[in-house]
């Protein structure tokens, strides 16, 4: 969520509260964090089986060994 405050004088006013981007997160007590710069957001969530096939991860295995040649 991300909200505009206004803390000028003696109160605290919070407006305009809206979603930053919708998520259906899972696991765990925190399934995210957030980059140090607070740019960034990684979380684990679902995804539709529509979108399953849409995006792949690669894992490299002993990728040290590409470094010695």
């Amino acid at each position: 969520m991300a909200a505009e405050v206004d803390g000028q004088g003696s109160g605290f006013e919070v407006r305009g509260v809206r979603a930053l981007f919708g998520t259906r997160p899972v696991g765990g007590n925190y399934p995210y964090d957030s980059s140090p710069d607070g740019q960034r957001f990684l979380v684990n969530s679902l995804i539709d089986d529509a979108d399953a096939g849409s995006s792949t991860i690669t894992v490299v295995l002993n990728w040290d060994a590409g470094l010695k040649r």
